[in-house]
């Protein structure tokens, strides 16, 4: 059964030396979440507000010896000063965010609330993705640390045959925003913050018996049932606490605008002999046909190599590979595929790891080997500046396939899935002192 509850966010109330209540304040000082922050972008938000949530959010690439303390005292002066600020009453907060996918605008609609923290086991929430433990220690460093979360995960729901919480939403969204935000190169943001008790009961029974599916978020999911445990360990936990608890941003799965995208493979830092051995397995296992790329910036050739590799059609694999040889692009398609049983062994990022990445790379060396990226303009520069040796250009799994592997209790690879706009930090935090 899953617990959805208001709580008592934490907000940007003000910013010095900026109007009261300009729509910028906001806007100036959202950022992504930690995982997609590269170290120029972390230079270019902290350049663009001295109160950007990326110095506290990015927390593992601080610029102090122990920047998971210096995030602690960087919030704690912020709300001293005023800052930021805790809401009175308990809230839930209906989002929407709009964006640009493929030449549309998309928008896309959910809410933020308190999801109680449930073990894997009872199939309340349900994951799709192994994780790596570095990063899940890294974000229970900054937990213990600072005692709070700036960035809500992604979780999707199935709506009731009455899109009861669809309904709900709209009727909010019909009013006066809270808050908005047009922060750039992220979706705009329009905030309600919902305080009406009956509300937030229509909206917490409607999804009691749903099972919430993590979309984006895996790491930090995992850190919070790892920090609960460890606080568990030393004294009992409350049920109101907020260690049991964890903000979340809840998105139907029929949302027009719950897009996904690729999550595209790189190789790096391989041995000659692992890089061979990958070569040689594609040329081997799959049909390669050279694919000339069109004149102009990396980004028209990572939108028209998306466009030739299409939509996944019944159980093939075909992905873009990236630098087989000297300034190459092939379209590969797997051929003599072997057997599999189930929808998890037959995506094809089982499939690209299984087939023709760990017959030759060991498992010790896989997390050193193997890097993601969701952006395939980055993967592009990255194989002509030579750091990547080869690259995959993947498509979305799609919708119908992650939800029969979640609901089976299976695990896709790392980073196997991009859904797509990654809810930004900074528009409602959590403070795990205290009762949700």
């Amino acid at each position: 059964m899953a617990e959805i509850r208001p709580f008592r966010g934490i907000r940007y109330a003000r910013v010095p030396g900026s109007a009261p209540g300009g729509d910028g304040d906001l806007a100036l000082n959202l950022c992504p979440p930690f995982d997609v922050i590269t170290p120029t972008l972390q230079k270019e938000l902290y350049e663009r507000s001295p109160h950007n949530m990326v110095r506290l959010e990015l927390a593992r690439r601080g610029l102090t010896d122990d920047p998971y303390l210096s995030a602690a005292e960087t919030q704690r002066e912020w709300m001293k000063s005023g800052v930021l600020e805790r809401d009175v009453e308990p809230s839930m907060y209906v989002m929407e965010e709009t964006f640009q996918f493929a030449g549309q605008t998309m928008v896309r609609r959910g809410f933020i609330c308190a999801a109680r923290l449930e073990e894997y086991d009872r199939e309340v929430v349900l994951p799709h993705e192994n994780t790596r433990t570095e990063w899940v220690n890294d974000r229970v460093r900054l937990m213990g640390a600072a005692q709070a979360n700036y960035s809500p995960l992604l979780m999707v729901y199935r709506d009731d045959l009455r899109s009861t919480v669809g309904g709900v939403l709209r009727a909010v969204a019909g009013g006066a925003p809270t808050a908005t935000a047009n922060p750039p190169d992220m979706s705009a943001l329009r905030m309600w913050r919902v305080t009406d008790p009956g509300t937030q009961h229509v909206l917490a029974q409607s999804l009691a018996n749903a099972q919430l599916f993590i979309a984006d978020g895996h790491h930090r999911y995992e850190a919070a049932l790892r920090y609960r445990s460890l606080i568990r360990s030393g004294r009992e936990v409350g049920h109101d606490e907020s260690i049991n608890y964890r903000i979340v941003l809840l998105v139907s799965v029929d949302e027009p605008g719950l897009i996904t995208r690729g999550y595209h493979r790189y190789l790096e830092n391989t041995s000659d002999a692992e890089l061979a051995g990958v070569k040689g397995l594609l040329k081997n296992g799959c049909q390669l046909e050279r694919w000339s790329p069109p004149a102009g910036s990396n980004e028209g050739v990572a939108n028209a190599l998306m466009q030739v590799l299409g939509n996944r059609q019944d159980s093939e694999v075909r992905f873009g590979v990236i630098g087989l040889e000297p300034g190459s692009f092939h379209i590969a398609t797997g051929t003599n595929l072997p057997e599999v049983n189930n929808l998890l062994e037959d995506s094809e990022y089982s499939r690209l790891h299984d087939l023709y990445i760990n017959p030759a790379v060991e498992a010790n060396r896989r997390d050193e080997v193997v890097n993601v990226q969701h952006d395939l303009v980055r993967v592009l520069e990255s194989v002509q500046s030579g750091d990547a040796k080869l690259a995959f250009a993947m498509r979305p799994i799609p919708m119908k396939d992650f939800i029969g592997i979640v609901t089976r209790g299976w695990r896709l690879p790392p980073k196997a899935t991009n859904f797509f706009p990654k809810p930004s930090a900074g528009v409602v935090l959590q403070t795990l002192e205290g009762d949700i």
